[in-house]
């Protein structure tokens, strides 16, 4: 989006004095593929773009901290992930809210939910760029297919409005959650269930309707599990995104923790 897409939320951090490194995933935005909800990909993405930074503007802090919200918060736990293996000097740790995490489960809920079938359409487009096992027309329906050439160079608004009419039956076909290759990458793409660098701020609205709490807890406790430091908080009334007009997201509801959690 030429707007920046949480550039609100951005800002707050540059008025506090921060630099912000915001990746542009590979294949958005363009007549390329973009491979939605690949972890490692996505992960490539990141540290490349913190690397560019350095790279383009030398007198950035030597310190750093992730943000992912959402998809971004797949990303951002497995930079954390991989940095066990691959560290990047400077990293302090990751804040996460609301984040596509366990896969599975979130296609699960996501298709019981109404106006939400774009999401579908964008992992399976993203897994089939990914995987090429993965082909389009076990997981969708005919009519989810049609619409395929919006996930490309359409914006997250325009994949969502284009399949605002169908419901999630009628965009996944009853036997997707059952085709080995989908699965296989969605579990493969999922993260939480691992290792991490550095301390986690884990954040939930508990009145989100795209990511819900429970798939969020069940993060929190197997991060512990894997010996992560997590510190996760709920909050009542905060939904995933704040809309003109709407109900006050978690991206914003829960800023003012945010931002004093990665001044500290």
């Amino acid at each position: 989006m030429r707007d920046l897409y949480h550039g609100d939320q951005m800002m707050r951090f540059v008025t506090q004095g921060y630099a912000v490194v915001a990746p542009d995933y590979a294949g958005l935005g363009t007549d390329g593929r973009p491979e939605f909800v690949n972890k490692t990909a996505q992960a490539n993405d990141v540290i490349y773009a913190l690397k560019a930074a350095r790279q383009a503007v030398p007198g950035l802090g030597r310190d750093w901290v992730l943000w992912g919200h959402s998809q971004g918060g797949g990303p951002a736990l497995a930079v954390a992930e991989r940095l066990l293996h691959q560290p990047e000097p400077g990293y302090r740790g990751a804040v996460v809210t609301s984040p596509a995490a366990e896969l599975v489960g979130l296609i699960t809920y996501v298709k019981s939910q109404a106006g939400l079938s774009g999401l579908l359409a964008l992992v399976v487009q993203g897994a089939s760029y990914s995987d090429p096992r993965v082909r389009p027309e076990r997981p969708l329906t005919a009519a989810a297919r049609e619409r395929l050439s919006l996930t490309g160079p359409g914006c997250l608004n325009v994949v969502m409005a284009g399949y605002a009419d169908l419901t999630g039956d009628q965009a996944l076909r009853p036997t997707a959650l059952r085709d080995k290759a989908f699965v296989g990458y969605l579990s493969r793409n999922s993260v939480g269930a691992a290792p991490v660098v550095g301390p986690v701020l884990l954040l939930q609205g508990e009145a989100d309707t795209v990511v819900p709490p429970e798939l969020t807890a069940s993060v929190a406790v197997s991060l512990c599990e894997h010996g992560a430091t997590v510190e996760y908080r709920t909050y009542p009334g905060l939904v995933h995104d704040t809309w003109p007009g709407g109900a006050i997201g978690i991206d914003d509801g829960a800023m003012p923790d945010i931002l004093a959690w990665v001044a500290d």
